[in-house]
């Protein structure tokens, strides 16, 4: 379009807005639609140039855009896009846009993530209002001022997941709201961790990587391969950019202060800390530098330096530690008990005076961190939690303060001792982190709006003031109410949930199939409330590392040659003696589930589960085949794949209850007419995870909707891969060739040996 045309189309904008009655027939898209020019700052946030450009595809294609110097008026007629200056400080933020009929204008945030968000609102939701409700600037607030986004996938090993895309998730992020992002994550499948034949350990250096998996201090250069830790630091270079290009704060989530690599101790033997492995689960002692000595915390002072010298954008550190291979000295929370290097205690020490010195220890390390990051971002802030601690909480508890924050549980707020010095620390220079989320579990994209709004509304409940949000990746759940919900709770200005659900649901699927739609996740969402916790099994990191989904269902696992085990048994989080193998209620050391509780889960899910989650499957289908080939047939097809992987997924979790209720009840049975119930309930269990094998391979088959993370780059124990469909087909065949064979669990099989131990069972098994 010419320069003189697009000159008339403004004049017309301009006269049809001054002629009577006309005015409210103006939109704000008709007038965005004629903007020629959109103005950011010469000097300013990336963010900026996104909205402009973003304004500019959306609304007015032939618009420049067009960087002008700070303090530079803006020109009639311009559009002109900003942060406001000095609106960081403004808590919880707000973003406004003033526009008149000719085009001009001004589009402001008072911090850089709402500017993203605002322009968002523009298109979903202000598009179509008269632009005289804009004359004087329109303004939308927000809630939280710290609203941390987690998809579960951008800064994890499911990123490998097939069709992620990370920067949709950014965009998401921004839309809902959010205004910070952890950004650092491996670049490779698995971390540079040496281990031993058969031992499983390696695989927990996967997730929340260390400051040393991206730079090197002169204390560790060359431990690493160069190429590895530029790779890694590459990546988390494109993730800070993607953050940045739509607002976000970034930040890290990292395992701290993890284990060295044994060459780290071949070259200083005496800065060995704390053995912070699992014994059970590793077959090599893995140990951390010594962070009582202080070379060992100027290592971690430069590695802080040399990663913000690198990022210099980073804005947070979130602190795990007494896991996946981290830990601190002589904390009582470590696997392997109270230990630590030569320098933090001396021998004959209380169990006070110990607590105290590696509470004391630990806090030195968060202030470490925070002044080596302060030197280049003197806004950069440190989070931790008790819930990594045992008896040193009170000590940590009070050494906090000052951008050291804390991430706090419901245990924290029902703690009446505790609780009233975490308040407290506010006015210390804290913030108090809560964390929810807005999804199911390992079903992605499973609606449950009202679930979520409970759990976000209670979250802030006690008062904190930030919070980090899990939800589904928009690349791989198009469509989910859930989000929308984590949306209208930032905002407060898009109405309750109700209506938040209902607009939703006409919005995706129109005025005749929206209500139902809106009634299947009403069901769907009490069928999620109702159903029981099944520990560890439950959770969506845990549930693929045991292998549920493939693993056979039968009365004797140990019955199962273990060649015919191995295509399942190579990718659990189990080392060859872990009794997990063959039972179902255990692991490592651990009772994970008695058959008193696996009764109550069969119980609860057969009363209160089935009768929702079938309803709402039942309406789905139902629409499907009135609206079939429709722009609602899309999502409605979408939502009840979703919802039939949701029952195949509670059926496998209650049937491993089933399994430990039946199985544990026959060896537990004193008469026989005990075993035989028992035996009847384990085939009846068995009987009904094949039914449910059958109805998941029907949906692998047949679904086109990513219902659950899969592996683009082949299996592995955090995900499955492409042939799942092979592997629930021999599932099934070791189920039908077992199915009658007689409960039992070894007893012994934790102190079971490998095939070139010399010793057999039965001569050491009486000592």
């Amino acid at each position: 379009m010419s320069v003189s045309r697009l000159s008339i189309c403004c004049v017309v904008a301009v006269c049809w807005a001054l002629i009577p009655g006309a005015h409210a027939q103006v939109k704000v898209s008709d007038v965005l639609r004629h903007v020629t020019r959109v103005e950011i700052p010469l000097s300013g946030y990336p963010v900026e140039r996104t909205v402009a450009e973003g304004i500019r595809t959306t609304f007015a294609p032939a618009a420049a855009v067009v960087e002008v110097p700070d303090g530079d008026p803006p020109r009639k007629g311009s559009l002109r896009i900003h942060v406001v200056p000095g609106g960081l400080d403004a808590s919880p933020g707000w973003f406004r846009l003033q526009l008149s009929p000719d085009g001009g204008g001004d589009l402001a945030a008072s911090h850089a993530h709402l500017l993203y968000t605002a322009l968002c609102r523009i298109r979903d939701d202000w598009s179509g209002d008269d632009v005289g409700g804009f004359a004087q600037g329109r303004i939308d607030s927000m809630r939280l001022g710290w609203l941390e986004g987690n998809d579960g996938f951008f800064a994890a090993y499911p990123r490998l997941a097939r069709n992620y895309d990370p920067e949709a998730t950014i965009q998401e992020l921004a839309r809902l709201g959010c205004s910070h992002v952890s950004v650092n994550v491996l670049a490779s499948p698995a971390a540079i961790e040496q281990g031993v034949p058969g031992e499983i350990y390696p695989r927990f250096y996967g997730v929340s990587p260390d400051l040393d998996q991206f730079v090197a201090s002169d204390l560790t250069r060359g431990l690493y391969p160069p190429e590895y830790l530029q790779a890694n630091l590459d990546l988390l270079k494109k993730n800070v950019g993607l953050a940045l290009a739509y607002g976000l704060t970034p930040g890290l989530t990292v395992c701290s202060p993890r284990t060295m690599p044994e060459a780290f101790f071949a070259r200083y033997p005496y800065l060995r800390g704390a053995r912070v492995d699992h014994p059970y689960r590793s077959y090599r002692p893995r140990y951390t530098a010594t962070l009582s000595h202080p070379v060992v915390r100027w290592h971690y002072a430069q590695l802080m330096r040399s990663m913000m010298r690198e990022v210099p954008q980073l804005g947070f550190l979130d602190l795990w530690t007494n896991d996946s291979g981290s830990g601190f000295e002589y904390v009582s929370t470590l696997y392997a008990g109270r230990n630590g290097g030569a320098y933090l205690i001396r021998e004959w020490k209380s169990d006070e005076a110990i607590a105290r010195a590696a509470g004391e220890n630990v806090l030195r390390y968060l202030r470490l961190l925070r002044d080596a990051a302060s030197e280049t971002n003197p806004r950069f802030r440190v989070m931790t939690s008790l819930s990594w601690f045992g008896s040193e909480k009170d000590i940590i508890l009070n050494g906090l303060g000052d951008r050291l924050d804390l991430s706090v549980l419901p245990s924290d707020t029902a703690d009446a001792r505790r609780w009233p010095v975490i308040r407290a620390l506010e006015t210390k220079g804290s913030h108090l982190q809560g964390t929810t989320r807005a999804a199911a579990n390992y079903i992605l994209g499973v609606p449950c709006p009202w679930l979520s709004h409970d759990r976000l509304a209670a979250a802030v409940a006690p008062g904190v003031r930030q919070l980090t949000v899990a939800f589904d990746p928009p690349s791989l759940v198009p469509w989910s109410i859930n989000r929308e919900i984590v949306r209208g709770f930032q905002s407060g200005s898009l109405g309750t949930v109700d209506q938040i659900v209902e607009s939703t649901a006409r919005r995706w699927c129109g005025t005749d199939e929206g209500p139902v739609l809106a009634k299947a996740w009403r069901l769907t969402d009490q069928a999620v409330r109702s159903f029981p916790d099944v520990p560890l099994y439950g959770t969506s990191w845990a549930f693929p590392l045991y292998r549920h989904w493939v693993r056979p269902f039968v009365p004797d696992i140990s019955a199962i040659p273990e060649a015919e085990r191995a295509y399942y048994e190579k990718h659990m989080i189990a080392t060859f003696n872990n009794p997990t193998l063959i039972d179902f209620g255990a692991d490592a050391l651990w009772l994970l589930i008695d058959k008193e509780q696996a009764g109550f889960i069969v119980r609860i899910c057969d009363s209160l589960v089935w009768k929702p989650l079938d309803g709402a499957i039942a309406l789905l289908e139902g629409s499907l085949r009135k609206e079939a080939g429709s722009g609602a047939a899309k999502v409605m097809q979408d939502q009840c794949d979703r919802l039939r992987a949701l029952r195949c997924y509670f059926r496998t979790l209650r049937n491993i209850a089933g399994w430990i209720a039946g199985v544990h009840g026959y060896m537990a049975a004193s008469s026989g007419d005990g075993q035989t119930a028992m035996r009847s309930a384990v085939r009846a269990t068995i009987d009904d995870e094949l039914r449910n094998t059958e109805d998941l391979l029907r949906l692998w088959n047949s679904s086109r909707t990513e219902f659950m993370p899969v592996a683009e780059l082949g299996e592995n124990s955090t995900l499955y891969g492409k042939n799942l469909g092979l592997l629930l087909q021999k599932k099934m065949e070791l189920m039908k060739k077992h199915r009658d064979d007689t409960p039992s669990i070894d007893p012994n099989f934790m102190w079971r040996m490998t095939a070139d131990c010399p010793v057999p069972p039965v001569d050491y098994l009486p000592y």
